[in-house]
């Protein structure tokens, strides 16, 4: 893998992380404030969403490279 390909791998997962961050920070400020949980609440339920998130994809795309060509 060249350096610019490598690059430019690292900048997506960045922004990617930087994007999950947002997003389920966000959702943890709205569930703090809307729900009127405690902070630690809030933290476990961004966090709970984003693990699942992250899990669910990762185990997709071992189903997706374990199928075989006349798999579904």
């Amino acid at each position: 893998m060249t350096n610019r390909r490598r690059t430019a791998s690292a900048a997506r997962r960045l922004t990617a992380a930087a994007y999950v961050a947002g997003v389920y920070g966000l959702g943890a400020v709205v569930w703090h404030w809307v729900r009127g949980k405690s902070w630690g609440d809030s933290l476990a339920f961004a966090s709970t969403l984003t693990v699942s998130v992250l899990v669910s994809a990762w185990l997709s795309a071992a189903v997706r490279r374990r199928a075989g060509r006349g798999d579904g």
